[in-house]
């Protein structure tokens, strides 16, 4: 390994550390809980080292959702970008792949939008004019009306080859999504994946082990969605997967998928690497697990796989994602808390859809016990 490498390994890495340092405390997580607005949300938020720098407005609280929403669910891109003036080409590369995976969602949702009518374009505008998007012309994206536009916003773009026969057989015949979506997932977790493996030991490894675990995990959510939801064969179950494979290989995923009924394949799951993601509150083991507590669940696993991340003392650029991952999985916890507070839901029940799993065991007690802003 050269001086330079060495270099660029200790520099990120002691960055990331410090970042980390900054991300919400679970008492964070139990005042917030406890407000009634979402501009009290804001005006808290604006206070944090977390996001202070990212929410500027004079007068926080008079903030929207949408507008809140939209600033903290830039801030782990825009806390990307500062990574890459420590690493050079090769590292700096497969930061940006990271970053591309959320201009990805961007090109989702405007296709949601013109196959379903349902979406807000401002909201996409004020997301892509804080971080351009570099996986099309982003003009051309957000102006788009129809299927044969959005794949004229790509044309240059190494996502036109990917998209091009599944958007036309769509536009042509009609039917979901379901196939570009997942061909864009393929596309980045490959392109990362590959790039780790030319990567020296550890680092290679904990990039592995970040994005082979996500590879994963989508690969049992879709077999268990496609069998439970859409009655689908497993033929059909196993062509939904990714071609990326970590730690569940083909023969285990054929297991999952060619299991007699929903039942048994839960059963199959919950005795697998990755368990826990099948398990319910209170040990119950139920037949089914909801939607809902499945997502969560399986973040919980990247939570914790990021996080064994840092406890393993090693450095390199699998620190800075690891570090990306939490905070992104910190904003996914900062929405549903906002949806929560909005709607008025029932908070002690939020608390069990927390991923932050020492938050959420921190919000489920009683205020008497540890009036922490006190």
């Amino acid at each position: 390994m050269s001086f330079l490498a060495a270099g660029e390994r200790a520099a990120v890495t002691a960055k990331a550390r410090v970042y980390r340092g900054r991300l919400l405390a679970p008492s964070d997580y139990l005042r917030l809980l406890e407000f009634e607005t979402v501009g009290e949300i804001a005006a808290y938020l604006a206070k944090t080292e977390a996001y202070a720098p990212y929410i500027t407005e004079p007068s926080p609280e008079t903030l929207h959702r949408g507008d809140l929403e939209a600033i903290i669910n830039s801030v782990p891109l825009l806390e990307e970008i500062p990574f890459c003036r420590y690493l050079g080409p090769e590292r700096c590369a497969l930061l940006r792949a990271w970053g591309e995976r959320f201009d990805v969602d961007v090109i989702k949702r405007v296709l949601r939008m013109i196959t379903t009518g349902v979406g807000n374009r401002e909201t996409l505008r004020r997301r892509v004019a804080s971080v351009p998007i570099t996986v099309a012309d982003g003009e051309k994206l957000l102006a788009a009306e129809s299927l044969r536009e959005v794949l004229e916003s790509l044309r240059g773009y190494p996502l036109y080859d990917i998209l091009a026969d599944p958007l036309k057989k769509i536009a042509k015949e009609g039917g979901t999504l379901f196939r570009p979506k997942m061909a864009m997932d393929a596309f980045f977790l490959t392109r990362i994946l590959s790039g780790g493996k030319k990567l020296p030991g550890s680092e290679g490894r904990g990039v592995r082990q970040i994005f082979g675990t996500r590879a994963d995990l989508i690969n049992m959510y879709w077999i268990y969605r496609s069998r439970r939801f859409f009655s689908l064969t497993p033929e059909e179950a196993l062509g939904l997967t990714l071609p990326v494979r970590y730690r569940l290989k083909f023969d285990t995923l054929s297991s999952f998928a060619f299991a007699p009924d929903v039942p048994s394949m839960v059963k199959l799951l919950r005795t697998g690497i990755y368990g826990e993601a099948f398990r319910t509150s209170g040990g119950n083991e139920v037949p089914e697990v909801g939607e809902m507590t499945l997502e969560h669940n399986l973040y919980r696993i990247l939570w914790k796989t990021a996080s064994a991340i840092f406890r393993s003392g090693s450095a390199g650029v699998h620190v800075v994602f690891a570090y990306l991952t939490l905070r992104e999985l910190e904003v996914k916890d900062l929405f549903t808390i906002i949806e929560d507070v909005r709607y008025h839901y029932d908070r002690k029940k939020a608390r069990e859809f927390l991923i932050h799993p020492a938050a959420a065991s921190f919000a489920g007690r009683e205020r008497e016990v540890e009036p922490s802003w006190l």
